[in-house]
């Protein structure tokens, strides 16, 4: 039995060794590890370690490697944090301090000579008022009285941004200090923006036409845009807006009149009664009530509630008349001396029929006073009434009731003698021109201007049909009211 376990020891042992002899090489030799395990030697393989009850040889156990140590990885990351925080930090970029007089500000400005900006290079240390004639150079204003109003925005600006207003050395102040501010991104340029309606009008004032027209073909009221008077500074709506407040003192002077005037008991309380020269009542007219009325607003010389104003139509009130009016200074100009009654109008081969006064909407009322007959006193109120003309208007059927532009143009110099309108009478006789709602007819004060070949200045033409529209509004309430009284 013995002998037999001896002989298969030898004969595993053999086989083992040729199984090994036959193994080919490897090519490509294993590279050692760095550190070599170490095998116990009770585990090492020996020919005891054979189980006998087995054909089989019991392999060795399988050890890991060790792991391979990140000493020098965490070394290596100690030494690079520390070569950044030893490293020296940058310098600091010094800030570039700009001379103002180098520094240069571009803006763009409007001309009226051509569509389109014009660029113009300035300098910050350039003061307000060379900056604004500059300005004022280049958009073609320099020798008109009247300024535009300036705005401005930066080129950075949103479109929906609004403009901001540049009238003052503070307001220029801001407008450098924001260029410098806005320079530290990108380049900026300054847009200097005028209205549409002062370009347009100072085109007109200078004859320049086919310019920025284009954007003025709306309809209704965005394709008319008002020219503005550039003759007079304050001119305009603002004068407008002062014959507004002189009307209404003339509708107050004459309810004035109307409660002081009305106390003759003779004529009674509706009456607005004067006694004359010669010791006759006499019932005042619409016409001579606004006369008197207006030389009251106009704070005329020598007038007062007891004292109408010296002139023809209330010449029976004045024992020598154009002595009185001599004597009158010419610091306070009379109201213009309207035709007595029955004068014919000027331009009588047209129109035989008397004309009024301008504004007041009453067309042939006397413009004498009308003497009251002396009254016995057993006449009564009704033969009173009818002994003397009623101061109501007439019915003039196909007249027209609006005054002759003569007559307007004398009230409108003695509201505004800087104008002097009357120049323009024979002009407007060569055109045939008599009433004044003949120059509501033409539309525009432009039109205006074109029809009279340039002869009238557009600020004129502006005030002339301002006045006219009034006026004329003025008559047409008038004449309802008495419709609707009567």
């Amino acid at each position: 039995m013995a002998n037999r376990r001896l002989t298969l020891r030898k004969r595993t042992q053999k086989k083992s060794t040729s199984q090994s002899l036959s193994q080919p090489e490897d090519p490509l030799p294993t590279p050692e590890p760095d550190v070599l395990p170490t095998v116990p030697l009770d585990l090492a393989y020996s020919p005891s370690n054979h189980d006998a009850r087995s054909s089989s040889v019991t392999p060795p156990p399988m050890l890991p490697f060790p792991k391979k140590s990140s000493t020098r990885r965490r070394t290596a990351a100690i030494d690079i944090s520390d070569s950044e925080t030893e490293a020296p930090a940058k310098k600091a970029r010094k800030k570039e301090i700009v001379d103002p007089a180098k520094h240069e500000l571009v803006i763009m400005i409007p001309r009226a000579q051509f569509d389109g900006n014009q660029r113009q290079v300035l300098t910050h240390a350039m003061p307000f008022d060379k900056a604004l004639k500059t300005i004022h150079d280049t958009l073609g204003c320099a020798d008109i009285p009247v300024k535009p109003q300036l705005t401005y925005k930066l080129s950075t600006a949103l479109a929906k941004a609004q403009s901001i207003g540049l009238g003052s050395a503070g307001d220029w102040r801001g407008l450098l200090d924001e260029v410098t501010a806005a320079e530290k991104k990108k380049t900026v340029t300054v847009d200097i923006i005028v209205s549409e309606q002062y370009l347009m009008s100072l085109r007109t004032k200078l004859n320049i036409k086919g310019l920025g027209m284009a954007k003025n073909k709306g309809k209704g009221k965005a394709a008319k845009i008002p020219i503005l008077d550039l003759e007079h500074a304050g001119s305009g709506d603002d004068d407008f807006d002062e014959d507004l407040g002189i009307m209404d003192k003339e509708k107050k002077f004459v309810e004035q009149l109307q409660a002081h005037l009305g106390r003759c008991q003779r004529c009674g309380p509706d009456t607005p009664c004067k006694i004359d020269t010669s010791g006759d009542h006499c019932k005042l007219s619409n016409k001579q009530l606004m006369v008197w009325a207006t030389a009251l607003a106009h704070g005329t010389h020598n007038v007062t509630l007891h004292t109408p104003p010296n002139c023809d139509i209330f010449a029976a009130f004045f024992k020598n008349s154009h002595k009185a009016t001599s004597a009158v200074p010419a610091s306070h100009p009379l109201l213009p001396q309207y035709p007595p009654y029955l004068t014919m109008n000027p331009y009588s081969s047209m129109m035989p029929w008397p004309m009024p006064p301008p504004g007041y909407g009453t067309p042939s009322t006397p413009a004498m006073p009308t003497p009251l007959p002396r009254a016995a006193s057993t006449t009564s109120g009704s033969k009173l009434s009818a002994a003397f003309p009623s101061s109501d208007p007439p019915d003039m059927g196909a007249s027209n009731p609006y005054p002759a532009i003569s007559l307007f143009l004398q009230q409108l110099d003695v509201h505004a003698p800087h104008r002097n309108l009357l120049r323009y009478l024979s002009i407007f006789d060569d055109l045939d021109f008599y009433n004044i709602d003949e120059i509501m007819k033409l539309g525009a004060p432009a039109e205006l201007v074109r029809a009279m070949s340039d002869r009238i200045s557009l600020g004129n033409a502006t005030h002339i049909m301002e006045q006219v529209k009034a006026e004329m509004k003025r008559i047409d309430r008038a004449e309802k009211s008495g419709r609707a009284s009567a």
